[in-house]
């Protein structure tokens, strides 16, 4: 772990931000040159990057006017075999939260630390208005939703170990408002979390950077429901694999508001309790605020754990964990509300298709006895509609209505299966949809353990959720749900066979809205 490595070359994966409530933003390598003085400084502040070997050649010998005889082959070299990745057998995480405030000199300083090891994975805290190419240098990428309160927390790791397949953006609380000689909401907070493969292929983690809202009189009681909804984005992630949480708690380890219960019941475990040891985690009166979390943990072993002194007024917390040489998911039962955005220019097949993974997800986990309704302008995605035929199958309600004029294939094989299940259809209503418009709602009764599951994504449930950047946005809200589900049915309903002339009672068809202005889905708070 403490090798210092050349550049990472690659592509970086940007994603276009414009358009959109939540915004998504990778930040990482320029490629296999330091393109600029900028970026030479900015490899030598980290001392992790540093500039690659100039390229070595040897001249030719220069040509002759003589005739030359018969050409003989000059024999060459075999290629140098090609070797497989080397295996991930541990990974350094660190957690750093850098004050807000401190000086470009100072926070410079502070980031040289973060990454002097050369770490996996580090999660930052209060870092909203820090450019991404000081928080992700060269040979690491980074996440987070830009935005004050949604971008504090973005999450980075090494680029020639790892390669990102699904990202997001989770609300832990949204208490608004401010306290006196307050010039932020304290009681706003969002996780931003990454799940990532290694380059062999066999393992893959997640990695969340959250910061639990300190105790204040406004926010006292948001520990209790914050934790809870991590613990249920960690739920959620755990169907890929081991979870790693980084993270400021604002509660000291060994006091009684430490959620010990809570965190227990989420399955996740500080690194503390692995290693049997804590120590003072910054400038606050001995106490160990800060974080590296892991689920499950009989699948982690601590192998180094120790703090580092910041100018911020945080230490660094630096982990060092076994990981198995093979991952394995959990099953999925339960979903946190929040945002998924896919890559569609990742260099790996599962980063580009992440959307279309999380709602395949989301169908597998709706039970038996319960309700699962689809309104999209366009079904083609044949993995999708046989999700929703295996739902239909062991007992789910599926109602799907499209706004397709002509019925694309999977919709025609869809049909065509639903007809021998009872209480299963698709229904055909392009006059519920905008003309030129794309867009997709799934909503199910209950997806796991969790009720009241909306989905909402830009664009109808086609290739180009994979070709093209997706968002999808996930609800758990019971009120948001009924009102989407009022609106679906107002849809789905079958138009009069015999269409009367619009009077001044009934304002157009029935079943097809007042006026022809179909009820929308309504819009939910983008993280």
């Amino acid at each position: 772990m403490m090798l210092r490595r050349a550049l990472a070359s690659g592509l970086s994966a940007a994603v276009a931000t414009a358009g959109v409530a939540a915004l998504a933003v990778t930040a990482g390598p320029t490629g296999g040159l330091l393109s600029a003085p900028g970026d030479l400084a900015l490899a030598a502040a980290t001392g992790c990057a540093s500039e690659p070997e100039p390229p070595t050649y040897t001249p030719t010998a220069t040509p002759t006017s003589s005739p030359t005889g018969s050409p003989t082959s000059t024999p060459t070299a075999d290629p140098e075999p090609t070797t497989d990745p080397e295996p991930v057998t541990s990974v350094e995480m660190v957690q750093a939260n850098i004050k807000s405030g401190t000086a470009l000199k100072k926070f410079k300083a502070d980031l040289r630390k973060v990454f002097r090891t050369c770490p996996d994975f580090v999660t930052f805290n209060e870092v909203p208005m820090r450019q991404p190419q000081y928080l992700a240098p060269a040979g690491y990428e980074m996440f987070r939703t830009p935005g004050q309160y949604t971008g504090a927390n973005p999450v980075v790791w090494r680029t020639d170990r790892w390669v990102p397949e699904a990202r997001g953006t989770t609300m832990i609380s949204n208490k608004q408002g401010y306290g006196k000689g307050q010039h932020v909401m304290w009681g706003v907070r969002y996780a931003n979390w990454v799940t990532l493969r290694s380059v062999d292929g066999k393992q893959t983690v997640s990695v969340v950077a959250v910061h639990i809202a300190p105790k204040s009189p406004r926010t006292t009681k948001l520990l209790g429901p914050s934790i809870q909804r991590l613990g249920a984005l960690v739920g959620q992630l755990s169907g890929s694999g081991p979870v790693l949480v980084g993270g400021d708690f604002n509660r000291h380890y060994k006091s009684s508001e430490y959620p010990r219960a809570l965190l227990d019941a989420a399955r996740l475990n500080a690194v503390y309790d692995l290693s049997g040891k804590y120590e003072p985690t910054g400038d606050h009166r001995g106490a160990t605020i800060d974080y590296v979390m892991v689920r499950p943990a009989e699948v982690f072993t601590v192998l180094k754990q120790r703090t580092r002194e910041l100018n911020s007024d945080h230490d660094a917390v630096v982990v060092e964990l076994s990981l198995p040489e093979e991952t394995v998911g959990e099953p999925v039962v339960s979903f946190s509300a929040g945002t998924t955005v896919n890559d569609p220019a990742s260099v790996s097949q599962r980063g580009r298709s992440t959307v279309i993974r999380s709602i395949k997800s989301v169908i597998k986990a709706v039970p038996a006895g319960e309700e699962l309704r689809v309104r999209t302008s366009s079904l083609d995605v044949r993995r999708v509609a046989a999700k929703l035929l295996a739902a239909a199958r062991r007992g789910v309600t599926v109602n799907v209505v499209t706004g397709t004029t002509e019925s694309t294939t999977p919709e025609r094989w869809l049909t065509k299966q639903f007809s021998e299940i009872p209480g299963s259809y698709v229904r055909h209503r392009p006059a519920a949809f905008e003309p030129g418009t794309t867009s997709s709602v799934l909503l199910a009764s209950r997806a796991g353990i969790t009720p009241w599951t909306s989905l909402a994504l830009d664009r109808g449930l086609s290739r180009t959720m994979v070709s093209q950047r997706t968002v999808l946005r996930l609800e758990t809200k019971k009120k948001a749900y009924k009102k989407q589900v009022r609106a679906f049915k107002a849809d789905a309903a079958p138009p009069s066979a015999e269409p009367e002339e619009p009077t001044e009672e009934s304002g157009g068809e029935p079943g097809e809205g007042e006026g022809g202005d179909v009820p929308q889905p309504e819009e939910t708070a983008a993280p």
